[in-house]
């Protein structure tokens, strides 16, 4: 009998024994003590490789694969979106620079990177500079980039890992085609053909665990309608192309993508590296020469939760869960939860990386924000501090941030109506002085610093419009921006096009509108519009001086004024165009003396520069009525900048 009960003892023992190792399994299965289920990667992008100068950049380049990517973070998968190359001389013009590429291409055979990680490198706008068919085989990219000689597009990466998770990168090629130099394919676009691709990758990457997209621009700045619904499984979109312009340029989507801007390795020699952490996506952006690197990736951060990952797993985890690369031995990282210290994370057991402590995380599922930092110390004294703030809850904020809007503003459809804008207002201001002068409707004088000066501007645009030769000139100028070809020339390699405001076409091609929308705006306000200024003061003085029966005695301020708003602006309009058109066309050989927005622009406004200078009388062309309160004109003053009155018999008080 008592061994029968010894027995029922034991096998009771090796019961809650075996109950306990599995629950202890399954607790450890997600975001516990162990490495499980725990996948990391690199993201780095506009290297800029280029043979003008600037040797350390690649230099560091190379060490960051010798150093960074093969010896201490040793990712799977580390993915380039775009610019390897620069193709870009110091000055205004670009080109395809074979040196640039065997530059590149050289540093992945010295480091032998590509044996150490799946180097998913993806072409971005400075890589198709003046290519004319960047899908072909003969394309510098196709040609020396490591992905380029397999594939002539979008492509994508599956991989398997120990724990049978599959994750997948699809990098979307959204390069124009043909490439033209700059200035004039900073926009995205894709192609018909290249959509269907995409399709395709999209469809075979269904079923992996983490879908990851790539590519070179952000998607405010491409024409990629149709391309957030092939989308629509994947995490996040990790793109480049801006640089730092914006610091910290991260957005999610409505529809729970996130969009993740990485600052440049060209002059801020940043690198972004990326957990998943049992579907959890975190991430940290970095110097590449930091001592130590740490992504916090249990709990994340709350501002980059997406209804796309298992956020339930969050309430769920048994562990803080840090990961932590350091080129020297980690002695200490505490951590705490709202200032009050929780303890030291120690090292996994079968992840040497990753560093965690137990936590109850129900204390904390409360729908508040709370605040972790982590505090790390190595042996040689270097220490790192990191921070965020987590929400055990699974719903998602998407908030409207400046990031936020840059992201999901369709920059391209700005860029259309804003220049549209300009002009139809430009043209409508330009007929109602026209009217004016044609109609001299009577208006109550008005009296005030600001009315005097709205009487001064009005009587110049008035003055100018009631000239046939200036307002016909000026409105047919602005329209021709929406009809005709701004600059002509060799817009790629061996092959002639044409820019309009509504595209451009080379190769027999057809290419919605790039910089040019924002180039035109630009040129609107820094000379059409400082040109129309320029034209009005030029027919004031003139009409003054025929129409003055007095000599006047000008002070020398309103003599430099009047030298200011007639001769030095006009100068500077003439410089300006001819500036603007240089740089806009540099890569174009000599398009900017033979584009009609180059040295043709240039004579107009010179033309009607002089021709504001001869103008008789005549050219004057009013319609005087008479006032309702006075049967007969009066005499009228035009008050001359310098207050003193010229008496003039034709000009309509109405004017004043």
């Amino acid at each position: 009998m008592k061994f029968s009960f010894d027995y029922f003892l034991f096998i009771l023992f090796l019961y809650i024994q075996q109950t306990y190792l599995l629950e202890q399994r399954i607790s450890d299965e997600h975001l516990g003590s162990t490495g499980k289920h725990l996948f990391h990667f690199v993201h780095v992008t506009d290297i800029h490789a280029t043979h003008f100068g600037h040797a350390d950049r690649l230099e560091q380049f190379e060490q960051f694969c010798n150093q960074i990517i093969k010896s201490l973070i040793k990712p799977q998968v580390t993915v380039i979106s775009g610019d390897l190359t620069h193709n870009r001389d110091p000055g205004f013009s670009s080109n395809q620079y074979e040196q640039e590429w065997i530059m590149y291409r050289n540093i992945l055979n010295r480091t032998n990177v590509t044996q150490h990680t799946a180097w998913l490198d993806m072409r971005g706008n400075h890589d198709v500079f003046m290519d004319p068919d960047p899908q072909s085989s003969k394309s510098l990219y196709r040609i020396y980039s490591h992905q380029g000689a397999s594939h002539k597009g979008s492509y994508q990466y599956t991989l398997t890992t120990n724990d049978n998770d599959t994750y997948s990168f699809v990098g979307i090629d959204l390069c124009p085609r043909p490439g033209a130099g700059r200035p004039f394919n900073f926009l995205g676009h894709i192609s018909e053909e290249e959509m269907i691709n995409i399709k395709n990758l999209s469809e075979q990457t269904q079923n992996s665990n983490t879908t990851i997209f790539f590519g070179h621009y952000p998607l405010s700045f491409t024409y990629s309608k149709g391309l957030m619904e092939l989308m629509h499984h994947g995490i996040a979109y990790l793109n480049g192309h801006l640089h730092t312009s914006i610091k910290y340029l991260y957005a999610q989507h409505s529809d729970g993508l996130l969009e993740l801007e990485l600052a440049d390795w060209k002059d801020h020699r940043r690198f972004r590296i990326i957990t998943i952490d049992s579907g959890l996506l975190s991430f940290e952006d970095f110097h590449f020469d930091q001592p130590i690197y740490t992504v916090i990736s249990n709990p994340k951060a709350a501002k980059f939760k997406t209804s796309r990952e298992p956020l339930y797993r969050l309430s769920q985890s048994t562990h803080i869960r840090i990961v932590i690369f350091s080129q020297w031995p980690i002695i200490d990282v505490k951590v705490s939860i709202d200032s009050k210290f929780l303890g030291n994370a120690i090292q996994s057991i079968d992840n040497q990386n990753l560093y965690v402590l137990q936590w109850n995380a129900s204390y904390y599922h409360d729908g508040y924000h709370h605040k972790l930092s982590v505090e790390i110390k190595d042996n040689q004294n270097n220490k790192m501090k990191t921070e965020n703030e987590f929400s055990l809850s699974t719903t998602t904020v998407i908030a409207w941030t400046l990031s936020k809007f840059i992201l999901s503003i369709h920059w391209p459809t700005f860029g259309i109506i804003s220049i549209s804008g300009a002009l139809c207002v430009y043209i409508i201001v330009l007929m109602f002085f026209r009217f004016r002068a044609k109609r001299m409707i009577p208006t109550q004088s008005c009296c005030g610093v600001c009315f005097t000066l709205w009487n001064k501007v009005r009587l110049r645009m008035m003055l100018l419009c009631s000239i046939d030769l200036f307002y016909y000139s000026l409105i047919g100028l602005a329209l021709y921006h929406f009809i005709g070809p701004w600059y002509i020339g060799y817009l790629t390699d061996g092959h002639i096009g044409a820019v309009f405001l509504w595209g451009t076409i080379m190769r027999g091609m057809y290419l919605p509108p790039d910089m040019q929308t924002f180039m035109g705006t630009i040129q609107l306000l820094l000379f059409l519009f400082p040109l129309t200024s320029c034209l009005c003061s030029s027919c004031y003085y003139r009409y003054v001086q025929l129409q003055s029966s007095i000599h006047l005695t000008e002070s020398n301020c309103h003599r430099a004024f009047r030298i200011y708003t007639v001769y030095l602006i006009f100068i500077y309009t003439v410089v300006f165009v001819l500036f603007w058109s240089f740089m806009s066309t540099a890569s174009y050989k000599l398009a900017w003396i033979i584009s009609p927005f180059g040295v043709a622009l240039a004579a107009f406004s010179s033309f009607l520069f002089l021709k504001s200078k001869r103008l008789k009388i005549e050219d004057f062309k009013f319609q005087s009525i008479t006032n309702e309160h006075d049967d007969s004109i009066n005499e009228n003053i035009i008050e001359g900048d310098d207050q003193q009155s010229i008496v003039t018999e034709s000009l309509p008080r109405q004017m004043l």
